[in-house]
C-alpha cells in the first residue's frame, strides 16, 4: 500500500498557488468551482457545476432531455453526482493523499492549510477552508463550510475530521445526499465509521426533493449501511409537512431492492366478507437461495389468519415454494355454518419447477383448503381467486430426449362447489410421444402413445383406464411463396372400464380406431404499398385445409377428459373438434381461409392483421361427446373472422366474430380497444357477445361491456376506475373506483370495489335473492424510497386494467 503523502510543493511549504497555478501542486483535483467533480455533466452546452446547486439537485429545466426521466419530472429535477463515473477498482485508503491550498504551513508532521482547501485521495474528495493534518497518524481536521465527496455521497457541514488510513470522518452541523438512493438529510452529528457504515445523531432523512419534504424520517439515531443497501432507525417519529403522525421505536429499511430480513409495511383494507383486514408480513431473508413470508393476518369479523410461505432454490432439486394459512375456529364462519363440527379453516400449497441435466424437467401445483368457501372468504388479493371453482393438484415429470418426450402426470382437483363434482382423476396419465427434426422436403414419422387411469370419488361413475396411440407419417414441404403438408395416421382407442353402481356400459372392454388423412396447404402473395408516408408491405396469404377421418361407432364408450371445442379462426384448421382422447372424431371436410397482412417497411412491424374462413363439410358428423346427441347434418360452419389493428405502440384494436350464414345469427363477438398515452393515462374499451351453442341446447346469451381507465391529472392527482356491465341483465357485474394523490416522495391511493358473489364463467340470475353483491375498500400509502401499506391496490389495478404497469419510483 502506498503511504499518504503531500505534494512537493506543499513539502516546501507553498504559500500561495496563485504564483505557479499549472504546477501539480494546484492542479484542480477538487476545487472549489467543480466540487472535484473532473468532468461534470453538460446541460444544453453549459456544464452543470455542483457547487452551483446545493445538495447537487439540478432543477429540470436545466438538464439536457436525456436525463430527464419520468422521475425526474415529478420531482423537478434531479440529483447529479459528479464522480459517478470514477474509477471505485481502487479504495482511497491505497491511494496517495494529494491536497492544494491557497497558503500552507509545515511544522514537523504537522500541516496547515488555508483558503480553498482542496484534498484528494483516489476518489475521495475533501474542501473546506482551513485543514490541519498530521502525518504521523494521518488524521486531520476540516472547518469553513466543508464538503466531503464520493462515488454516490456527499456529506456536507461546517466542521468535520478524517482519518486518511480508515477512511472515518465526523462533521457536525452536517447535511448528506446518497445519489442513486435519492435520499438526503441532516444531522446535529454524521459520523462515517472504519467499515463505511454512516451513522447520523440527531437528524432525519427524505426522499422528497430538496426543500419539499412533504415527508421526512427524524430520530435519535439512523444507521445507514451502503454496502448491504440498509437502513436502521431508533426512537423515530415519521413527520408529513412538521407534523408527526407515527412514533417507531425501531425500523429497518432497504436503501436498495435486494431482499432484506424485516418487517414488510402492512396492507389494510376493509370488505363486506369479514370487515377491517390487517396483515402485518414479516420476510425473513434466511439464505441466498431461500427465503420465508410470515403473515400474521387480522380480519375483524373472523379473527387471526396465520400465513407462512417458504421458498426454495438450488440447481440439484429446482424451484420449490410451499405456503399455506390456518385460521382457529372462525367466528364468523361459526356463525354461517353451525352444523359443522370444526369451524377451524386453512389452506395449503405447494409449487415446484425443475430442469436436471437438460433432460429432466418437473413440476408441481398442489392446492388444499379446508372447505369450499375458503377462497371467497378469506383470498382478498384477486376477484379470479375468490371464483376459482376447483384446486388443481397436479405432479408430472418429463424426459427430454433428442427424439423421444416421455411424461408421466398425476392430476386431480379438489372442488370448491358443493354442486359441482364432474373432474376425474388421472392417477396416473403417460405419454410418449416421439418428436422430430421435421426438416422441409423430408418424411417425418408421427407416434405417440398415451395410457391413463381415471378415478373418481363417486361410486356411481365408471372409471378404468384408457390406451390412446396413433402412428403415421407427414411430409413438409416449404417454399417462399408457399407451403404444403400432407398428414396421414391411423389412431386407435381401448378401455378397461370398472362401472360404478350405476350400469352404464354393458362392455368393460371398447375400443375404436380411425384412419386420418389432412393436406394443409397455403400461398403467400405480397405486395409494396403506403399509408400517407408510411411504407408497408402487403401479403395475402390463402390458406386450404381438407381433413378426412374414418367413423366407427363409439356409443359404449365413456367420457373421461374430452369437451367439445369453441369454434374460432383457429379451429379451422384442427383435425379434431374434441379436447382429450376419448372420441375420434368423424370427417370429411375442406376449411378454407384467408389471411392480408400489413407490414412496415421500415422497422418489420405488423400494424394490421386480418383473417376470415369457413369449413364446408361434405359428410355428416356423427360422433358426438354425448352418444345420445343427434348427427350433425349441417352443410357448412359458421363463417370465423379476426381482425387485429395496431397502428402505432399506443394504440392496439383486436377484434373477433363467429356468424352463422345460415340462420343469420351472430353467435360470439368480441372488440377490445385500448389506448396508452405520453402521458401514462391508459384506456381500455372492450364487448363481447356470445350464444353458448353446444349442439345439443341452446343456453343463455351473455353480452357485456368493459370500460377501464387510468387518467393523470396534472402532476399529482389521478382518477381510475374498471366496470364489466351485464347488457342482458342491465346491470354491474363488478365495477372498481380509485383516486390516486401522487408526489415525488409519496403516493396516496384509494379504491372502492362491488363484485357480485358468483362462480368464474357463470351466467347468473341477478335477480336472484341467493345472489349478493360484495363490497371492499383498499388505501394504499408509499413513501418513496421507504415503502408503504396496501400492496394488494396495486395487484388488483394491474388485474383489472388492462395495461397499467405500476411506476417504478
Amino acid at each position: 500500500m502506498a503511504a499518504p503523502l503531500l505534494t512537493a510543493a506543499q513539502e516546501q511549504g507553498n504559500e500561495d498557488c496563485t504564483a505557479n497555478p499549472r504546477s501539480a501542486a494546484c492542479a484542480p483535483h477538487a476545487s472549489e468551482s467543480d466540487g472535484g467533480a473532473g468532468s461534470p455533466p453538460v446541460a444544453e452546452g453549459k456544464a452543470i457545476a455542483p457547487a452551483n446547486y446545493p445538495l447537487d439537485w439540478v432543477p429540470a429545466s436545466e438538464l439536457p432531455k436525456a436525463l430527464r426521466d419520468e422521475e425526474c419530472e415529478a420531482c423537478g429535477g434531479r440529483y447529479i453526482d459528479p464522480l459517478a463515473d470514477s474509477d471505485t477498482a481502487t479504495k482511497p485508503e491505497h491511494s496517495d493523499l494529494n491536497a492544494t491550498a491557497r497558503s500552507s504551513s509545515l511544522q514537523g508532521d504537522e500541516v496547515f492549510l488555508h483558503g480553498g482547501v482542496a484534498v484528494q485521495q483516489g476518489y475521495r474528495r475533501l474542501q473546506g477552508q482551513e485543514a490541519y493534518f498530521n502525518r504521523g497518524d494521518n488524521t486531520g481536521t476540516l472547518s469553513g463550510d466543508i464538503t466531503l465527496r464520493e462515488p454516490g455521497l456527499l456529506l456536507k457541514g461546517q466542521e468535520g475530521s478524517f482519518s486518511s488510513d480508515t477512511g472515518e470522518a465526523s462533521i457536525s452541523n452536517s447535511q448528506f445526499v446518497l445519489h442513486q438512493q435519492h435520499i438526503h438529510g441532516a444531522a446535529q452529528t454524521l459520523r462515517r465509521d472504519d467499515q463505511g457504515l454512516l451513522h447520523i445523531e440527531q437528524g432525519s432523512l427524505s426522499y422528497c426533493a430538496p426543500g419539499e419534504n412533504d415527508w421526512s424520517i427524524h430520530a435519535s439515531s439512523i444507521e445507514l449501511d451502503l454496502e448491504e443497501g440498509l437502513g436502521t432507525v431508533r426512537n423515530a417519529k415519521v413527520k408529513v409537512g412538521e407534523v408527526p403522525v407515527l412514533y417507531l421505536p425501531w425500523l429497518r429499511f432497504p436503501l436498495d431492492d435486494r431482499r432484506r430480513t424485516g418487517f414488510l409495511w402492512p396492507d389494510i383494507g376493509s370488505d363486506t366478507r369479514g370487515g377491517a383486514n390487517v396483515a402485518v408480513p414479516l420476510y425473513l431473508n434466511l439464505a441466498p437461495n431461500y427465503d420465508a413470508l410470515l403473515t400474521p393476518r387480522y380480519i375483524q369479523e373472523r379473527g387471526f389468519n396465520q400465513e407462512a410461505k417458504l421458498r426454495y432454490f438450488s440447481p440439484e432439486v429446482g424451484f420449490w415454494s410451499a405456503g399455506g394459512a390456518f385460521m382457529a375456529s372462525d367466528k364468523r364462519f361459526k356463525d354461517e355454518r353451525p352444523d359443522l363440527n370444526s369451524h377451524d379453516r386453512w389452506l395449503g400449497k405447494i409449487e415446484h419447477n425443475g430442469l436436471f441435466q437438460k433432460r429432466w424437467r418437473s413440476h408441481v401445483d398442489y392446492s388444499k383448503a379446508s372447505d369450499v368457501d375458503y377462497l371467497k372468504d378469506l383470498e382478498t388479493s384477486n376477484l379470479e381467486v375468490k371464483r376459482k371453482t376447483n384446486l388443481l393438484q397436479l405432479g408430472s415429470l418429463d424426459y427430454l430426449g433428442d427424439k423421444w418426450l416421455v411424461g408421466m402426470d398425476f392430476q386431480q382437483y379438489q372442488s370448491l362447489a358443493d354442486d359441482i363434482n364432474n373432474d376425474y382423476k388421472k392417477l396416473p396419465q403417460i405419454t410418449a410421444q416421439y418428436r422430430g427434426d421435421y426438416n422441409p422436403f423430408e418424411f417425418e414419422p408421427i407416434l405417440l402413445g398415451q395410457y391413463s387411469y381415471f378415478d373418481s370419488n363417486d361410486e356411481r361413475r365408471v372409471t378404468g383406464q384408457r390406451i390412446y396411440t396413433e402412428a403415421g407419417l407427414t411430409y413438409p414441404m416449404l417454399w417462399e411463396y408457399g407451403f404444403f403438408k400432407p398428414t396421414a395416421k391411423y389412431r386407435f382407442l381401448e378401455y378397461e372400464l370398472t362401472n360404478g353402481s350405476q350400469q352404464i356400459f354393458d362392455n368393460d372392454s371398447p375400443s375404436a380406431s380411425s384412419a386420418l388423412l389432412s393436406l394443409d396447404g397455403g400461398l403467400y402473395f405480397e405486395r409494396p404499398t403506403k399509408l400517407g408516408n408510411l411504407g408497408l408491405l402487403q401479403t395475402l396469404e390463402p390458406r386450404l385445409y381438407y381433413l378426412y377421418s374414418e367413423y366407427e361407432n363409439q356409443q359404449d364408450q365413456p367420457d373421461f377428459d374430452s369437451a367439445e371445442l369453441t369454434f374460432s379462426y383457429n379451429q379451422l384448421f384442427r383435425e379434431t373438434r374434441f379436447s382429450g382422447r376419448d372420441r375420434l372424431d368423424d370427417a370429411n371436410q375442406v376449411s378454407i381461409g384467408l389471411t392480408t397482412r400489413y407490414i412496415s417497411e421500415d422497422d418489420g412491424r405488423e400494424h394490421l392483421n386480418a383473417s376470415l374462413g369457413q369449413i364446408f363439410y361434405l359428410e355428416d358428423r356423427r360422433i358426438r361427446l354425448d352418444p345420445l346427441d343427434q348427427t350433425l347434418d349441417r352443410s357448412g360452419s359458421e363463417l370465423a373472422a379476426e381482425v387485429n389493428f395496431y397502428p402505432n405502440e399506443r394504440l392496439t384494436l383486436r377484434s373477433s366474430l363467429v356468424w352463422d350464414p345460415y340462420s343469420g345469427n351472430m353467435n360470439a363477438g368480441n372488440v377490445q380497444a385500448g389506448y396508452t398515452a405520453n402521458d401514462g393515462s391508459v384506456f381500455n374499451l372492450g364487448y363481447s357477445y356470445r350464444r353458448p351453442l353446444t349442439f345439443a341446447t341452446l343456453q343463455p346469451v351473455t353480452e357485456q361491456a368493459s370500460a377501464s381507465a387510468y387518467i393523470p391529472l396534472g402532476n399529482r392527482w389521478a382518477l381510475f376506475g374498471a366496470l364489466n356491465y351485464s347488457v342482458e341483465a342491465n346491470t354491474s357485474i363488478e365495477d372498481m373506483v380509485g383516486v390516486e394523490y401522487d408526489t415525488c416522495c409519496w403516493q396516496v391511493r384509494l379504491v372502492h370495489l362491488r363484485y357480485f358473489d358468483n362462480v368464474s364463467g357463470e351466467n347468473p340470475n341477478f335477480n336472484s335473492p341467493n345472489l349478493e353483491r360484495e363490497y371492499s375498500t383498499q388505501v394504499q400509502i408509499v413513501l418513496k424510497g421507504m415503502g408503504g401499506f396496501g400492496s394488494r391496490v396495486t395487484g388488483l389495478m394491474e388485474d383489472m386494467i388492462r395495461g397499467f404497469k405500476e411506476r417504478e419510483y
